[in-house]
């Protein structure tokens, strides 16, 4: 009886485990870090011949309120991100570890963002980061684009996007 009392009161729980938090994804968070938007879907352009050495693609990725119609093209109103992607094959939209940049060299992407686009909207005031990185990895059917940035106002701006990037025809 004592052994039996010695083991069922030595033994560890799983509940003594460390809780970490759990990862978010489609969600950004920018400004003093407790504001943030979510994602919702994202699209991709053929790569192209950039400006610089890099071939150019151009991911957007937007947020609820905003849709691609019929004819691919974007209406409503919603959180708008633009990133320009610049690898060095146009075989396709390529993974990896992406500097923020303005030189157009493979490697380099820039990224802005518009808080409250509008397709009917003449002026749409984007914000551009200044810094930082963006790494794109394949999943599953679609790819996780992590960004970490500092934008133009010094303000941070961070978050994953998790889902398919489809490809306009």
């Amino acid at each position: 009886m004592a052994v039996a009392i010695t083991l069922t009161t030595s033994c560890d729980s799983d509940d003594d485990l460390p809780v970490s938090q759990p990862i978010q994804v489609n969600t950004f968070c920018y400004g003093d870090q407790t504001t943030n938007f979510e994602t919702i879907g994202a699209f991709r352009e053929e790569p192209q011949v950039g400006g610089g050495t890099g071939v150019l693609t151009e991911v957007t990725v937007y947020g609820d309120g905003l849709q691609l119609n019929d004819m691919e093209e974007l209406e409503g109103a919603g959180v708008l991100m633009q990133i320009s992607f610049y690898g060095n094959s146009l075989d396709d939209f390529q993974t990896g570890l992406y500097q923020i940049a303005t030189t157009e060299e493979p490697a380099d992407a820039s990224l802005s963002y518009i808080l409250d686009y509008d397709t009917a909207g003449m002026f749409n005031t984007s914000i551009a980061l200044e810094s930082g990185f963006i790494r794109v990895e394949t999943y599953q059917t679609g790819y996780a684009i992590t960004v970490d940035g500092i934008d133009i106002n010094g303000d941070e701006l961070h978050g994953i996007y998790l889902g398919n990037v489809a490809l306009l025809q």
